[in-house]
């Protein structure tokens, strides 16, 4: 059997490339199988690891603000196509949510200002194109952010120049046009390719705000306002920012997008280098997942493109993670089977430390069942009428 590993990263534990070759281990524990380790992502934690896995490139550093206005410095992968020059960023190394402690202050603070510091310091020097991938970020700012640390000026209700060390978007009323004019003319020589997460909208029951912002720390009070004004952000836009994936990154998306931005997702950003519909045309079986599973990988996350990808050539699709929702019904719509790699019941940071060799495990013991089921379902074409109960004691497996 010919097996395609295409695994999103672990948050906080494991890149694509570990956690595949962690599975892929397990199932070449048992014998008569192929595989294929895919190094893939959405637009999220690993998109520029995965990326760079497929082309020749350089890792480049730059100095920016973070989402708290802090001094950072930034790793890009620089690659040539065409004979231009490619820059691949991962907006979650600027403002990522990694394992900061959330509040109703970080909703209140965090800023999207060091991506478009850094912007200006690829147009400067003559990046061509920037690969943007925005998930797992903690800002909720429509983007204004970005457009601060272009040099567009934001102004308040009063006319008041708002600072560069806040969400701007809570307190935002309209922009210097002319910087904006002059701002958005000067990021037109650079094309800006953002590779979106996930597919919500601005903002509505699906869009950013009321889908992710509590979990980067807004309370119901910031989420009421924020939801206001991201569509006073439309309104001075004079744009649709209801299409897919202007919500990814607290909105980020649809302000990169008011600047001239091109918006797609980000697995197929980066599928344009893996080219994972030329692997699936070999494969008998595809094995993908993330970290946790549920409502939100409905939203276009890896796993559910990969089985979308599947589905076109018939192959069946495993879901392997760390923790799905109770109810995972709307899933098995997409997958044959959807398995967690738990082993007992730890602490968080304990279950972390053992994710690489739990994958590892559960490789095993899914080949093992699919080596037991094929022989059943062999015996059965020959109509002998075996269960499944008594072939797998009769072979002695516990799985």
């Amino acid at each position: 059997m010919n097996v395609l590993i295409a695994m999103d990263s672990f948050k906080g534990a494991l890149s694509s490339e570990r956690a595949g070759k962690a599975l892929e281990r397990g199932i070449l524990r048992t014998s008569g199988h192929q595989t294929t380790v895919c190094s893939v992502a959405d637009g999220g934690e690993g998109s520029v690891h995965a990326l760079a896995a497929c082309v020749k490139g350089e890792y480049r550093t730059w100095q920016c603000r973070d989402a708290f206005h802090q001094r950072i410095t930034v790793r890009t992968l620089l690659f040539e196509e065409e004979e231009s020059l490619c820059c691949a960023v991962e907006a979650a190394d600027i403002f990522g949510l990694h394992n900061c402690e959330v509040s109703s202050a970080t909703a209140a603070t965090a800023s999207t200002y060091g991506l478009g510091e850094l912007l200006d310091q690829l147009h400067n020097h003559a990046i061509h194109k920037v690969l943007l991938f925005l998930g797992g970020t903690i800002t909720t700012d429509g983007g204004l952010g970005v457009m601060q640390g272009l040099g567009i000026r934001l102004y308040d209700r009063m006319g008041n120049v708002l600072p560069d060390d806040c969400n701007p978007l809570f307190a935002f009323d309209h922009w210097d046009e002319e910087a904006f004019q002059t701002v958005r003319k000067k990021l037109g020589d650079m094309k800006l390719l953002v590779g979106c997460d996930v597919c919500a909208p601005l903002y509505g029951k699906e869009g950013c705000v009321l889908t992710y912002s509590a979990q980067k720390g807004a309370d119901a009070m910031q989420m009421h306002k924020l939801e206001q004004q991201l569509q006073l952000l439309e309104k001075r836009s004079r744009r649709n920012l209801m299409q897919e994936g202007c919500g990814a990154g607290g909105g980020c998306a649809a302000g990169l997008h008011i600047l001239g931005a091109e918006l797609t997702f980000g697995y197929e950003l980066i599928n344009r280098y893996v080219h994972l519909e030329q692997r699936l045309q070999t494969a008998d079986l595809v094995i993908t997942g993330e970290g946790q599973m549920n409502h939100q990988t409905l939203q276009g996350k890896l796993p559910i493109r990969i089985a979308q990808a599947a589905k076109k050539h018939g192959i069946p699709v495993l879901a392997v993670c760390g923790q799905r929702e109770v109810d995972c019904t709307a899933l098995t719509a997409y997958f044959q089977g959807i398995f967690t790699i738990q082993q007992g019941i730890y602490p968080l940071h304990e279950a972390l430390a053992h994710t690489e060799e739990y994958l590892e495990e559960t490789g095993y013991q899914l080949m093992r069942l699919i080596t037991a089921a094929a022989g059943i379902s062999h015996k059965a074409s020959k109509n002998q009428k075996v269960s499944i109960a008594e072939e797998l004691c009769r072979k002695g497996k516990t799985i």
